[in-house]
């Protein structure tokens, strides 16, 4: 089984690949907490933190045979945790940052529960950085784009498969950043922020046009966007699940639209409502629409 434990801060077509897996092949993903495990106490301080080293993505890791115009759909078989997390808040940053003092915390994890104060409730691990480096400029692993990113969604977890546009031979997929448990919004910008081994293997889906990722759970298909400001990333979302359901069953653009108006759910991901610039650093959002037993699947098996 291939072991992964180099870390880079990009989604670059210019990452040299770590290692190759062919397609079905078991991977294990090495991943360290977002701070790099700079933080050891609770008496560290964000400030202090060298943010270049922020959000460390396990990987490249080349898929032989993937090329661009293909799908990556990589399937979560496992993710297990360290024993301790990290939350922080930030000054001015956050939904509620007004409201609210810098304080970092350190979180024990054990049996399958996250102890906070004089609580504690279920560890629920997911990966908040998984995708496949574009063919243009270099995407920090900070931020989401159309090829992944960090997209902090808490359902990209175990047993869903995560779909990704393949843009440059061997697509060359990383993944971290993982959570021990995160709300939808990401409301302070961070989870519980923790260190974490990711088992997966991968399948390539030939010529297929896929303009954002997608995440399949048991019943649901979500199209995982960002944007600038949240209507723009929940725009992106509509129109892309739009098209898929045009493609897939065969509808016209008024019946896919009355469809969503229906049945469509819309999900935050990380949404810590801070005032961005480009797309790439903004909002992300989830749209989903239930499994149709009656209908192809929106991304096809391959």
């Amino acid at each position: 089984m291939i072991e992964l434990k180099n870390y880079v801060y990009t989604f670059s077509k210019d990452n040299k690949p770590i290692a190759f897996a062919k397609e079905g092949e078991e991977v294990i993903f090495h991943t360290l907490d977002c701070f790099c495990q700079q933080i050891r106490s609770e008496d560290d301080k964000i400030e202090e933190l060298d943010f270049s080293k922020a959000n460390p993505a396990t990987g490249p890791l080349y898929i032989e045979g993937a090329r661009p115009g293909d799908v990556l759909a990589v399937e979560i078989l496992d993710v297990e945790v360290a024993k301790s997390g990290v939350m922080a808040t930030f000054k001015g940053l956050g939904a509620l940052h007004k409201n609210c003092e810098t304080r970092t915390k350190i979180l024990k994890v054990e049996d399958g529960q996250i102890y906070f104060n004089d609580i504690s409730f279920p560890a629920v691990p997911m990966i908040g950085v998984i995708g496949c480096a574009g063919d243009g400029e270099p995407v920090q692993t900070s931020d989401s784009f159309s090829g992944g990113g960090n997209m902090d969604s808490r359902i990209i977890t175990k047993g869903v498969t995560v779909y990704l546009p393949v843009r440059v031979p061997g697509a060359l997929l990383a993944m971290g950043d993982v959570h021990a448990a995160m709300g939808d919004g990401e409301v302070c910008e961070t989870g519980v922020e923790i260190d974490a081994t990711i088992r997966v293997k991968t399948r390539i889906i030939r010529d297929f046009d896929l303009r954002w990722p997608i995440t399949e759970t048991d019943d649901f298909w979500f199209v995982n966007t960002t944007g600038k400001n949240c209507d723009v990333a929940i725009q992106y979302g509509y129109e892309e699940m739009q098209r898929l359901i045009m493609n897939a069953y065969g509808w016209d653009a008024t019946d896919a639209c009355m469809y969503l108006s229906a049945q469509a759910r819309l999900e935050s991901n990380q949404a810590c409502l801070n005032p961005h610039e480009k797309d790439e650093e903004g909002d992300t959002f989830r749209v989903g629409v239930p499994k149709l037993k009656s209908k192809p699947p929106i991304i096809p098996e391959g």
